[in-house]
């Protein structure tokens, strides 16, 4: 007689199909009646309390002894008690339970989000190269790497995609004056009854826009004020670069207030030549009681040169950077103010709770120069860590590092 050759239930007898259906019959059994119990404890007449108690353990006995077959037979009047504890509409059970999971995370992803950390977009060039804004290149040549598929994995890595703005209608390029737009490094232009939103660097040459002390200088291809604009032509092109995305510790600023050298995120409530209700991302240069000052490049506090955190030694010494550069008081004179930083005597003093912040391109930042002193409750966090991109983008040390 042959000999016989066991089966893997024979082997392992509790992953049989039955026992594992009896097992998860108790499990959710359970679930159900520390669900019900959880959601209805404040209204329940204490002997129903005790009643489902009493159900959770023996449900959890009968699992714990192996005794499946009579635990999935209680499983079922646990079941039914806990859904007449806690009904639910049309018997939608399973879509109540995820609802209440998904409202619950929900409520916990902003929460975390308002009190602890806080994603924030780089809108600008003002922090170049610490941390890239929203750029574009409009010299720019497409290759393989921006065809599908290839250009979804580039723009995950680099946050960068090539772009072409074609018209929709027929029109007439307008002036920029008085029928352009601009938020950030955008323009809304209006052709042909649609709005285009293009980045200024695929209009113009950098540093050649409206308002720029050298002439306009429209980019070659760019269709220029009174051209016709024909249907589908292209308009702008050029690899656009979404920028740094920044996490924000908000936390932080309940215990300590931030330091020289912090990349601090702050509101724009109150402060004058910036959009209300907006959020700005600089560095703080100046703490409450100091005196500020700017000469030959270099940032002044209570008469002395600032060279510590080593951020402010990069500022001088880089030549990636621009040092501190001082204002023209033309800029504020058009506007009924009294000039800041336009000379080494300039000396901005600083009340008991307000800090001054730049960006670290003060060539190309509007800035604590122009708007002053920013007050504390203003303060919304500190900078800490670039997640995306993941490669080209800048630094993400709070005080200095290697410039990519």
């Amino acid at each position: 007689m042959p000999f016989p050759i066991p089966t893997r239930h024979d082997m392992i007898p509790w992953i049989s199909s039955d026992k594992k259906r009896q097992r998860k019959q108790i499990e959710h059994a359970m679930f159900q009646v520390k669900y019900a119990r959880r959601m209805k404890e404040d209204l329940l007449e204490p002997e129903m309390v005790d009643r489902l108690r009493k159900l959770q353990r023996d449900l959890k006995d009968h699992l714990k002894s192996g005794r499946l077959e009579e635990g999935a037979a209680l499983a079922d009047n646990a079941v039914e008690l806990a859904r007449d504890v806690h009904p639910a509409p049309r018997n939608a059970y399973g879509l109540r339970e995820n609802l209440e999971v998904f409202v619950v995370v929900i409520a916990v992803a902003l929460a975390f989000r308002t009190y602890f950390f806080q994603p924030y977009q780089i809108p600008t060039g003002s922090m170049q190269p610490t941390l890239y804004g929203i750029t574009s290149v409009a010299e720019y040549e497409p290759n393989w790497t921006d065809k599908p598929p290839v250009r979804w994995g580039k723009f995950l890595l680099t946050g960068a995609r090539y772009k072409e703005i074609r018209a929709k209608a027929s029109g007439i390029m307008p002036n920029p004056e008085g029928t352009w737009n601009k938020s950030d490094t955008f323009y809304h232009i209006p052709v042909g009854g649609h709005t285009y939103k293009i980045h200024e660097d695929m209009v113009f040459r950098r540093g050649h826009a409206p308002g720029d002390r050298n002439p306009v200088i429209f980019q070659p291809g760019f269709p220029k004020p009174g051209e016709a604009v024909r249907k589908g032509e292209v308009i702008a092109k050029g690899l656009l670069k979404q920028g740094d995305h920044i996490i924000v510790n908000r936390f932080i600023t309940n215990f300590a207030r931030p330091k020289r050298g912090d990349i601090v995120v702050f509101s724009t409530d109150g402060l004058p030549y910036v959009r209300e209700n907006s959020a700005y991302i600089k560095r703080l240069t100046g703490l409450p009681g100091e005196d500020i000052s700017i000469c030959e490049g270099k940032l002044v506090v209570d008469g002395k040169v600032v060279a510590s955190p080593e951020v402010f030694e990069r500022q001088y010494e880089n030549e990636k950077y621009p040092g501190y550069s001082q204002l023209g008081a033309k800029w504020f004179f058009d506007r009924g103010a009294s000039p800041r930083f336009t000379n080494c005597a300039f000396t901005q003093t600083l009340g008991e709770n307000e800090f001054l912040m730049m960006g670290d391109n003060t060539n190309n930042s509007l800035d604590g120069r122009y708007f002053g002193p920013v007050p504390g409750e203003n303060i919304l966090g500190i900078g800490f860590f670039v997640p995306w991109p993941f490669f080209d983008r800048g630094i993400y040390n709070d005080a200095a590092g290697p410039v990519k």
